[in-house]
């Protein structure tokens, strides 16, 4: 049976009693049709038909779609069934044990009062919220054994979700020790908003002799801590409760006394708990974190002597686990030197560090050294053209690696992956494709994408992007291309962090797209500007999102702040009620603003016409003067806010792939269009 390009009609329908339609399209619309309805009605916000056809898809189809039916089905009314613990085993049976059917068990168990059956869950505890009523089975049924009183404590102190504490039987935790009964009390009035009672137990358990400190130290550092500092907050005592995190030895005690401590603008206080706290567990995410921190706010103490820089970069450097979690840390520390002209250290940082830094850090430095050579500021006996060998081969679609590209008269194509099976030109899926070797999850999405819920797909996607195949990544961002294109981009995104991942021309596609057609390109040539630049500009600021509006006011595919647009309206003697939202519109103002720009006495080329139009044309001026001799791609990299130093490069990245995707442009030639600096390589 063909499927209905919008299910809106029908559904409504069977809310409105006449369901006769729905049910034969579930009937009859094939594997995972009852699954796929009942999402759609949730999606429009019918909850009891979603609930109707829930169970239908439970009784009727197998997984992955009736076991995830069935679950979340139990999670949300346990009773929904006439025998859910029969359905349960059924399913377990089948397809074998999963977290979601135990979640759906206990739930179904605690519902139905099944004491002992609840407390033989015990073998189990992995101390998620939802377990709570295991924990409480077994205090009920008295057993007050030395591991189920330590199982206790441990969900005591590390259940995420203080409010499933309420869940245990009170008249039972005498079985504590006087120390964790005050830390109970503590999560308890924590959840019920109860900052000062909470704060007050808080303190008495931090004090308490008894308080295990192995288990803070050695383990994933309990919510409580967090709790403290939150609640710290809303009673307005960041300042007594900062001193007294600092005080303690555990991980996540001294990780909020530094978030505290930067708060209150107390730097150098911040800087030695966030120290402490990396000095107090083994490497990992929780040492980086800290190690991230520390390097924050070591940037936001003016007093910071470059040796103190050095050391902690050092320190850093020597632990961290993965070395892209301090991406923007490594840029910034770039930026300072060229900020400050510290070319000798620049230089020997590289030399000493650049093996150990990521890719595109690598690159960014390498860029950079290349035009600090060419301008006569380095002392090395290393050429330019092995600083750009070196960032194109590190990152070559990003800025420094494209710039290199066009310096060294390189193509891309090479940089890329071959095409993947089954994907034609520009992501979408062959019609005959059957993705092979794909999880549950996967095929969860394949089955929304088919039903048309594509809503229901990016939001799974987005939320859990871990979950699922790089071809179903590709399939969902392509399904939203038209619709939502910055979704989309942010979708076809998520590849990108992954490990060895290599982007395709496809990947690029996706990420660049082009809503338009050639309207974009005919308005900037109309106003003498290279399309690309226009392309990018657009990309940038808003990915296509024609009703983006910023946190600042910015509007529209361009981003034009209010009193901008209004100026540049009564410019082109356009009408006063123009729209900013109206693509065409707001894209003929920004290519005026842009040639505009261009032909001040002021900017000097693209970099100078791209922070102007970022951060306003006074800033740019005064930052020339601070910087007076640098060359375009160091002065770029000078600016002393970080917003318009990368949006220079963004634009400029995203106008170098335009160029190469829906041209055919080398870097070379775009570059040498728009007036880049060249270095003579040869």
């Amino acid at each position: 049976m063909p499927i209905p390009s919008d299910l809106g009609p029908l559904i409504r329908d069977a809310v409105s009693g006449s369901p006769s339609e729905l049910y034969r399209l579930g009937r009859q619309g094939g594997e995972g049709a009852w699954f796929a309805l009942a999402a759609a009605a949730d999606e429009a916000g019918h909850t009891a038909l979603s609930r109707e056809l829930r169970i239908r898809s439970a009784e009727n189809k197998g997984a992955p779609f009736g076991t995830r039916s069935l679950t979340s089905l139990l999670i949300d009314d346990p009773g929904a069934l006439r025998n859910p613990l029969k359905a349960l085993k059924k399913a377990e049976k089948r397809y074998g044990p999963d977290e979601k059917l135990r979640q759906a068990r206990i739930s179904v168990l605690a519902s139905e009062g099944r004491e002992r059956a609840l407390a033989a869950e015990l073998e189990a505890f992995r101390g998620e919220p939802w377990e709570a009523p295991v924990l409480a089975a077994v205090l009920r049924r008295g057993d007050e054994s030395p591991e189920t009183i330590a199982i206790l404590e441990r969900f005591v102190l590390h259940c995420s979700d203080p409010s499933a504490l309420a869940l245990l039987p009170l008249e039972f935790v005498g079985a504590l020790s006087p120390a964790y009964r005050r830390l109970l009390d503590a999560r308890l009035s924590y959840a019920l908003g109860e900052e000062r009672a909470a704060l007050d137990a808080y303190r008495d358990w931090l004090t308490a002799s008894a308080a295990p400190e192995e288990i803070c130290d050695l383990e994933a550092p309990p919510p409580v801590f967090a709790e403290m500092a939150q609640a710290a907050r809303g009673a307005e005592l960041e300042a007594v409760w900062a001193e007294l995190l600092a005080g303690s030895r555990r991980f996540g005690a001294l990780y909020q006394a530094g978030r505290l401590f930067r708060e209150l603008k107390a730097y150098r206080e911040a800087s030695s708990a966030f120290i402490m706290a990396a000095g107090a567990v083994p490497k990992g995410l929780d040492r980086d974190r800290a190690m991230w921190f520390r390097l924050k706010v070591m940037y936001e103490d003016y007093g910071l002597t470059l040796a103190e820089e050095l050391e902690a970069f050092s320190w850093t450097i020597g632990t961290w686990e993965d070395a892209d979690r301090f991406d923007d840390r490594l840029d910034e520390f770039l930026h300072r030197r060229v900020r400050r002209g510290e070319w000798d250290v620049l230089e020997r940082s590289y030399r000493d560090w650049g093996t150990l830094w990521p890719a595109g850090i690598r690159a960014r430095a390498a860029w950079i050294l290349a035009f600090a050579g060419y301008e006569g500021r380095l002392n090395g006996d290393v050429t330019p053209v092995e600083y750009l060998e070196t960032a194109f081969e590190a990152a070559p679609l990003d800025w420094p690696g494209l710039r290199a590209a066009g310096l060294l008269n390189r193509s891309l194509t090479p940089a890329l992956a071959v095409i993947q099976p089954g994907v034609e030109s520009g992501g979408e899926p062959s019609a005959d494709y059957v993705p092979g070797g794909q999880s549950d999850d996967d095929l969860i999405i394949h089955l929304f994408l088919r039903w048309g819920l594509i809503r229901r797909s990016a939001e799974a996607v987005l939320e859990n992007p871990q979950l699922y195949s790089a071809e179903t990544i590709r399939m969902t961002s392509h399904a939203l291309a038209d619709e939502d294109p910055r979704v989309s981009i942010r979708i076809a995104g998520l590849l990108w962090s992954r490990e060895d991942f290599h982007p395709t021309r496809e990947d690029l596609l996706l990420r660049y797209p082009l809503p338009f057609g050639t309207l974009v390109a005919d308005i900037a040539i109309g106003e003498g500007l290279p399309p690309e630049i226009l392309l990018g500009l657009v990309r940038t600021e808003s990915a296509w999102d024609t009703r983006a509006v910023s946190r600042s006011g910015a509007q529209g595919l361009a981003q034009f702040m209010p009193a901008t647009w209004e100026e540049w309206v009564r410019r082109l003697h356009l009408p006063d009620d123009s729209d900013p939202m109206d693509p065409e519109t707001n894209l003929i103002l920004a290519a005026a603003y842009l040639d505009w720009l261009f032909l001040r006495e002021w900017t000097f080329g693209w970099t100078d016409v791209l922070a102007s139009y970022n951060a306003g044309g006074g800033r740019i001026r005064t930052w020339r003067r601070d910087s007076p001799g640098l060359g375009d791609d160091l002065f770029g990299m000078s600016l002393p806010v970080e917003e318009p130093r990368s949006y220079i490069q963004k634009v400029l990245s995203a106008a170098t792939i335009y160029g190469y995707l829906y041209a055919g442009e080398s870097p070379r030639s775009l570059h040498e269009e728009w007036g880049l600096e060249f270095i003579e390589v040869n």
